[in-house]
């Protein structure tokens, strides 16, 4: 190589590594821009989708969730004993929780032979307190406007550890919502709020609250019969469960040890 070969060489590494570092720069600086627009609670949201989702339904659903072909079948075979119409007024810190309290957040660093991950981590949640606004169906002496508590959606970050199952709806602070529960009380471990299905959730729109969204895809055959509406779907609701009427009452279950 020639000294005029080298020098031409070098001046070209130099100039790739100084527009790499300036593309690093500024495109740093326009990501930490961006994220400076948006809210905490949009930057959380972004990061639980981002992870891949589990598919296999949750471990942590204590009654059975098949898929209901449309509204009727979702009151009447899936028979929720709580529908409200709720806001989300917090999202506290991700951790582990399972109903039958066996795992804990210390059992994520425990995993077993032959297993990709912790056990644990399938029980990663985000829990939510939920303000009842509005109770559409269930036993008002056990829940009544005002009332809180907590819901934990399944999907969550704990350190190194991320979880998220396939058509769970993803939900937000501040937002209004109708929300379908199976309620049980765990022996020894509290009350569990159950989704009665993952496409049962819905949003109430900020720019017209008569107006319900879906959150899944499947949620709109669920709901097409209510038009998305919501006092139509109260009035649908209030019908289905008086033409096959069903137990309000809460169960009450014996905590199961996992499998081993």
């Amino acid at each position: 190589m020639t000294i005029r070969k080298f020098w031409i060489a070098f001046a070209t590494y130099v100039s790739f590594f100084a527009i790499m570092v300036l593309c690093a720069f500024t495109f740093g600086q326009a990501s930490i821009a961006l994220s400076n627009q948006f809210s905490e609670e949009e930057l959380f949201l972004r990061d639980i989708m981002q992870i891949t989702p589990w598919e296999q339904a949750p471990f942590f659903a204590l009654m059975p969730q098949p898929e209901y072909a449309d509204f009727t079948e979702l009151v009447q075979s899936g028979q929720p004993n709580l529908v409200v119409h709720a806001t989300i007024t917090e999202r506290k810190p991700c951790t582990v929780f399972d109903p039958f309290g066996h795992y804990t957040n210390q059992s994520l660093n425990v995993i077993l032979p032959g297993e990709k991950v912790s056990r644990a981590a399938l029980y990663i949640c985000t829990p939510y307190q939920v303000t009842i606004n509005e109770v559409l169906l269930g036993d008002k002496t056990l829940f009544e406007e005002g009332d809180t508590f907590t819901f934990y959606a399944p999907y969550g970050i704990v350190n190194k550890h991320a979880m998220r199952y396939e058509d769970c709806p993803f939900f937000t602070v501040n937002r209004d919502y109708i929300l379908f529960f199976s309620v049980l009380d765990v022996t020894g471990v509290g009350r569990w709020f159950d989704l009665t299905h993952p496409s049962s959730a819905l949003e109430i729109m900020l720019e017209d609250r008569n107006t319900l969204l879906s959150m899944t895809e499947k949620g709109y055959a669920l709901y097409e019969e209510t038009h998305f509406d919501t006092e139509y779907l109260s009035r649908t609701l209030t019908k289905r469960y008086e033409e096959k009427p069903y137990p309000l009452d809460i169960p009450v279950i014996t905590p199961m040890k996992p499998e081993k």
